[in-house]
């Protein structure tokens, strides 16, 4: 039945679920996501709201109260990060969720909710990195300014199924410097409690796809012939296979989000190139100009050092 009293729509993903899963099998699996359920029950218990369904790794909520729904994501993301968000091991994957929030109308049935709004909160919850919660324009106008957490404009976005959307981020951290890469594919945050962290778009992997999909097919187009059609096939296919190594590391991380101590992140700017060594194992990635802002990377780089510099590393022999 109809009810055209407004409710705020949450859905909650799980990310790495299934790289997980081929790395811990099934059993393992299994415990994981009912972790994820107890949790996303508790912390909807405890700010007023409903736990609907689930569905696979994921999780759809509402709440009468939308402030308290915006307040229940971010009471999820920091214990989420604190259980699974450390250290990034390639033979350990991780676990992260990006949370999407809507409000509006919605048709109601006694376990379940249908409409725009529900369509739209699942698309933001589609949108958000590991670590994110995206919300939609009337979820800020409806809430205002809330203690402790605030909203970053992320602008327009067209949304699969839904249209052109306006979308906010809900900071639940506070933030000391950013840096970003085209195409909304990574965040690499310094946050005020000495974390690096580094979110992963999940839509990364097919963008990324998609521009080796468009060079090999430019490599076997066109008029040429012979031995220029071989040189261009040749030189579009080594560029192909040269895009920054940051790259295929965000492809197999996509959609989560990974904290790194800041003493175990290393950041510089050489010959006009961002350079960072990550965890423990000093993963290396390399950021070319047209990569990143400049100007962003060298903020971040004096914040980070700042940080170091003030909280010095404990004697760990």
């Amino acid at each position: 039945m109809s009810n055209e009293r407004p409710i705020a729509i949450q859905f909650s993903d799980l990310r790495g679920f299934s790289s997980f899963t081929a790395q811990h099998g099934d059993q393992k699996a299994f415990q994981i996501a009912n972790q994820f359920v107890d949790l996303v029950g508790a912390s909807v218990s405890q700010y007023g709201g409903r736990l609907l369904k689930t569905y696979g790794d994921g999780v759809m909520t509402s709440f009468d109260d939308p402030c308290q729904a915006v307040e229940c994501a971010a009471t999820m993301q920091e214990t989420l990060c604190e259980e699974y968000c450390g250290q990034d091991q390639d033979e350990d994957p991780m676990i992260s969720a990006g949370i999407g929030l809507s409000w509006g109308t919605a048709i109601r049935t006694d376990d379940d909710l249908f409409g725009h709004s529900v369509n739209l909160a699942k698309r933001l919850a589609d949108e958000a990195k590991g670590g994110q919660i995206v919300t939609s324009s009337t979820v800020v106008g409806e809430t205002g300014e809330l203690k402790k957490l605030c909203y970053r404009d992320m602008g327009e976005r067209e949304l699969k199924g839904v249209g052109e959307q306006h979308l906010y981020e809900v900071v639940w951290r506070p933030e000391v410097a950013r840096i970003e890469t085209p195409g909304d594919q990574m965040d690499i945050i310094l946050t005020d409690d000495q974390k690096v962290v580094v979110e992963f778009g999940k839509a990364a992997k097919e963008q990324i796809r998609e521009v080796i999909a468009k060079l090999e097919d430019e490599a076997e187009s066109g008029d040429e012939h012979g031995l220029a059609r071989i040189l261009k096939r040749a030189i579009t296919k080594r560029i192909a296979k040269s895009l920054p190594n940051w790259v295929e590391w965000t492809q197999k991380r996509a959609g989560m989000g990974i904290e790194h101590a800041i003493h175990d992140v290393e950041a510089a700017i050489e010959d006009g190139r961002l350079f960072l060594l990550l965890g423990p194992k000093k993963k290396r990635l390399t950021f070319n100009p047209h990569d990143i802002d400049l100007a962003m990377a060298k903020a971040f780089i004096e914040r980070l050092d700042r940080m170091k510099a003030m909280s010095p590393q404990e004697d760990r022999s």
